[in-house]
């Protein structure tokens, strides 16, 4: 995996159709302070206005470990100071609603520990890919904490109820193997192979319609938010995509044994 050196906490990076997003505080495990936190939003406007970017990928510049979860040392300010506490509730959902309101796909590519806020980060990415070393677990429990609504939506979503009560209440962390059983990541590699794995689906998806990408994302969206049949909405999309550039070049490179130009 190649690494930019930089002295910057998070850091944009383009590798043709690909953003990587990637988190560089060795010093901490790469524990999320507010200016991190701050800095995530402008970071994937960035690449939301990039046309060539069809991917962003959530990673560490820290071998074996992804996220050791919040800044705990900021934590004694946030008790005496409820506007300084506030401030950082606003950054940290400003951070994870932009990466989940990324109009493409995102994966999070976990090595090492994915624990607290960086585990609710990755949450925020349509798909994760762990490594076998990888522990994961969200533990507000055992500081008198409670997450937001917004958060614990976000792992309900994947694991349902039952492992969000499992996984809240005992505040404990979990291995790779019983992350991917509960459904909170979508695959386990070895360390030496994860980013391989995850350039591997990269390319599959990159071989597909970028347009079909974006809207089964938006239906999917729409369906998590509540709407559970066809609507005036749907069905436009569904009968337009049949006019449309990608279908039109799909369906030549099917009649013509070739790869598709998307």
């Amino acid at each position: 995996m190649v690494i930019t050196m930089t002295k910057k906490l998070i850091y944009l990076e383009k590798d043709h159709h690909i953003a990587w997003l990637t988190l560089n505080r060795p010093d901490r495990k790469n524990a999320l302070n507010i200016d991190m936190w701050r800095a995530i939003p402008d970071l994937v406007r960035r690449a939301e206005n990039d046309s060539e970017i069809k991917i962003l990928i959530l990673r560490s510049a820290v071998p074996n470990i992804f996220c050791a979860g919040a800044d705990m040392s900021e934590f004694e300010r946030f008790m005496d100071d409820r506007a300084a506490r506030d401030d950082n509730r606003r950054a940290i959902r400003a951070a994870c609603t932009a990466l989940e309101d990324f109009t493409k796909p995102t994966l999070a590519m976990i090595a090492g520990a994915c624990v607290g806020g960086g585990c609710i980060l990755a949450l925020s990415c349509d798909m994760r890919f762990g490594d076998t070393k990888s522990r994961y677990g969200i533990t507000p429990a055992k500081l008198g904490l409670v997450y937001g609504l917004s958060d614990t939506r976000r792992l309900l979503e994947q694991v349902g109820p039952a492992a969000t009560r499992d996984i809240l209440f005992s505040a404990r962390i979990i291995d790779a193997d019983k992350a991917w059983g509960m459904g909170l990541i979508n695959e386990v590699c070895a360390p030496e192979d994860l980013e391989k794995n995850v350039r591997d689906y990269c390319g599959l998806l990159l071989n597909n319609s970028s347009h079909s990408l974006l809207e089964i994302k938006k239906l999917i969206k729409r369906i998590q938010s509540g709407v559970r049949d066809d609507d005036a909405q749907s069905e436009a999309i569904f009968m337009d995509a049949f006019d449309g550039p990608d279908h039109k070049e799909g369906v030549d490179a099917f009649l013509n044994k070739r790869k598709p130009a998307y």
